[in-house]
């Protein structure tokens, strides 16, 4: 197997973890806070989807992010994503809408979908500056992946917490 379609199957993958782990999800459970210092569903979708926008835009492609150009802070209701250096404390308390956020997903995993299969493999090499420093395209492109996986886990933690169905096997 090639490596540009190993990445291809993470993300799939990891699409359908999330895909399954929002089944059935209501307002209220996305927007339920759970007990300690844990974020809502909703809060973790945000800051995952955003995530992957700001990492695959701003820092592999120098671009602006999805978010920025498609206007998703005011489609969701948000002046910033969750994550990085802004957006905690206004969403802490903002009641959040499933459809507008899982709109928000497809549009950025589309673009994610577009940028790995223009990848090549002399691509992934490429030293790319983030936020932590200096790293490969290659590390952050999985990075990504592993992150979705981290939050999907998350979120079916805290449907379980709720008292529903986290994944549904």
């Amino acid at each position: 197997m090639e490596i540009i379609e190993y990445i291809q199957k993470q993300f799939a993958g990891a699409r359908r973890q999330v895909d399954a782990v929002l089944k059935d999800t209501t307002q209220e459970q996305l927007n339920w806070t759970p007990p300690g210092t844990a974020n809502s569903i909703g809060v973790t979708l945000v800051h995952m989807i955003s995530s992957e926008d700001i990492f695959f835009h701003q820092f592999l492609q120098s671009q602006k992010s999805l978010w920025e150009t498609e206007n998703w802070g005011e489609k969701i209701g948000l002046s910033a994503p969750p994550g990085h250096t802004q957006g905690w404390d206004e969403i802490k308390n903002k009641v959040l809408e499933l459809e507008p956020v899982l709109a928000y997903g497809k549009s950025v995993w589309a673009a994610t979908d577009a940028y790995i299969g223009r990848l090549s493999p002399a691509e992934l090499d490429r030293k790319v500056t983030i936020l932590t420093g200096e790293r490969l395209t290659a590390d952050i492109v999985l990075m990504q992946a592993s992150h979705i996986l981290g939050h999907a886990g998350e979120i079916a933690a805290i449907k379980g917490i709720q008292g529903v169905k986290g994944l549904p096997f």
